[in-house]
């Protein structure tokens, strides 16, 4: 039975301070998993502060393209438990010696907090890291057996209490659907919403009933949520740090490894002209083709759209003078150029840093796109894959595919909607231009795609080698051609769009 308790104090403690058990469930390590609610207070070499970090990075990496690129929760499952097993173990206690599982809880624990230092800079950063430690918390907790869970749940305070061998029988009397060789937990509906809200718990009296295949669900919403809080908080102590000469690097060396709101453009299409656009526009993302249509049609866009699509295209390699004849161009059938001088003319220089506080602003990542500035009534910016509905994303990524030579299928085009449905917007972009370049190229597996590409030495923003292809199946059951790493960029998704075109030859 598990109930709320006080937390008890927590004691950071060395490898040879380690004697038994007591000692290990004493420290601020009781369990495999944790919520890390205490700031570690312990010391260690800038040498450790930087390796701990770094390998924590490349686990959070590799869950954000495990999700991308598994085709079943098995798959995924196998790949995060996988990397986290070789940089992040976190071993059993019956595996090994309690002083080197404290060494392994020690180095798990104090890599989360480095990160959450070195992520809690900026929104996007924070909403990055948030995502990748809930799902590896999620893929961690599904790898336990019972008595890890239960040990888990013992060393947290979130008010489950497991029903006792008379309760479960009543409640299985009562409700026969559910599993009699499951095990229950009830908690307070209200820690339980996303649960309730897809009809996975019995309500009763205010009491959500929850199936222990269902814990990780629970408990993973709840890593999030402390999780939101505290990086909150670590930002606004982050100005302490400033002058740190030592610490202040490295932390920023961190979040820049993952690079997520900026993008180095790979220069692919040079430096283009207004009456470059036309040309290029298939091979923009979704979201920059819906804008490019929408300006066609309406020949004009809100601020939103303007600022969304302009930076885009200044990325991409048009400049300002161009940039203001593209725009002057695509607004002239309703504003006169002394209009469109006056009223719109401005913002165009402001974005390329020649007015106002003279600021360079950078192309909008895809998470800046998905998280900030959602469109309204008349707005076209944003993230099809989020602001559609699957009706209509459905048709509108049918519409983009029928204009090429080699159309997805209605089954491929399903599962990207599947994909949008449940909220992985960056996911379905990727598979989108991964179907959109194999139908172009109409190339049978990924394995041969690969060969195909080294040997014409094409270079792949992100990619550096074949490694980073993989065999995948789609959801008719077919090879799909090829396999990119994770779009988190439009800037990105052009740019490996183009070089995987026969259009690249244009611009060399």
């Amino acid at each position: 039975m598990y109930s709320q308790t006080a937390i008890r104090p927590k004691k950071f403690l060395s490898e040879k301070n380690i004697a038994s058990l007591e000692d290990l469930q004493a420290s601020a390590y009781p369990s495999r998993l944790s919520f890390y609610e205490t700031s570690p207070d312990l010391e260690v070499t800038i040498e450790e502060f930087e390796t701990f970090a770094l390998d924590r990075l490349k686990v959070l990496k590799e869950v954000e393209l495990a999700y991308i690129r598994g085709s079943n929760v098995q798959e995924i499952q196998k790949r995060i438990v996988d990397i986290s097993n070789k940089y992040l173990p976190l071993s059993g206690r019956k595996q090994k010696e309690l002083q080197l599982l404290l060494k392994e809880r020690k180095k798990d624990y104090v890599s989360h907090f480095i990160l959450r230092l070195s992520f809690s800079r900026t929104e996007e950063l924070r909403n990055w890291l948030v995502k990748q430690e809930t799902l590896l918390f999620k893929a961690r907790f599904g790898e336990f057996d019972r008595e890890d869970k239960e040990a888990f749940l013992k060393s947290t305070n979130l008010g489950l209490v497991q029903l006792g061998a008379e309760e479960t029988a009543a409640f299985l009397s009562k409700y026969e659907s559910f599993c009699k060789d499951d095990y229950y937990y009830k908690v307070p509906f209200e820690k339980a919403l996303d649960l309730v809200g897809k009809r996975k718990v019995v309500l009763e009296k205010g009491t959500a009933y929850v199936p222990s295949i269902e814990l990780v669900s629970l408990i993973a919403e709840d890593f999030k949520s402390r999780l939101d809080q505290e990086m909150i908080i670590c930002a606004r102590s982050l100005p302490k740090l400033d002058g740190d000469d030592r610490l202040l690097p490295v932390l920023q060396n961190m979040s820049t490894q993952y690079n997520v709101s900026e993008y180095q453009s790979t220069g692919v299409a040079g430096e283009l002209t207004s009456s470059d656009i036309p040309k290029l526009a298939k091979y923009f993302p979704p979201c920059m083709q819906y804008l490019d249509m929408k300006l066609k049609e309406n020949s004009h866009l809100r601020h939103g759209g303007r600022l969304q699509y302009g930076l885009f295209l200044k990325g991409i390699g048009l400049k300002l003078p161009e940039a203001l004849q593209f725009w002057r161009q695509a607004f002239s059938k309703k504003y006169s150029e002394d209009k469109f001088n006056k009223d719109y003319a401005y913002n165009i220089r402001h974005s390329y840093g020649l007015e106002g506080k003279r600021q360079n602003y950078s192309p909008f990542s895809c998470t800046k796109i998905i998280t900030q500035n959602q469109p309204g009534t008349g707005d076209f910016h944003g993230c099809p894959f989020k602001t559609f509905n699957p009706s209509r994303l459905k048709q509108y990524l049918s519409g983009i595919s029928e204009s090429g030579s080699n159309p997805s299928t209605e089954a491929q085009i399903n599962e990207i909607v599947g994909l949008a449905k449940d909220r992985h917007y960056q996911v379905a972009c990727t598979r989108f231009l991964e179907l959109e370049i194999s139908n172009r190229k109409n190339i049978p597996n990924g394995g041969n795609y690969a060969t195909k590409s080294q040997k014409q030495n094409t270079q792949y923003p992100s990619q550096s080698d074949s490694a980073n292809f993989f065999d995948t199946k789609g959801a008719d059951g077919n090879q799909s051609a090829v396999a990119l790493e994770g779009i988190s960029h439009p800037n990105a998704y052009f740019d490996t769009n183009v070089a995987n075109s026969a259009i690249s030859n244009l611009f060399k």
